[in-house]
């Protein structure tokens, strides 16, 4: 990320992992965006049906069903 620091002067920022996740998140502030304007709707769900459909599975069968409709798609 090019930007400028405290005194004005360019600076570039690397980052990647959860670094890169926060500063994209505190961009987004900036720019009036929160993470659900980056969400796709199709991901939205409410409590009940995500305790009918996911709550009893592990990360790793979450992950393989969705892998799945993807592929599916």
């Amino acid at each position: 990320m090019r930007c400028l620091d405290e005194n004005a002067e360019p600076k570039v920022i690397e980052a990647s992992g959860w670094y890169a996740r926060i500063l994209q998140h505190e961009i987004d502030h900036l720019q009036r965006a929160v993470y659900i304007d980056r969400m796709h709707s199709r991901t939205f769900m409410s409590l009940e049906n995500f305790s009918r459909r996911w709550k009893q599975q592990s990360i790793s069968e979450v992950k393989r069903s969705l892998l799945a409709r993807q592929l599916a798609d």
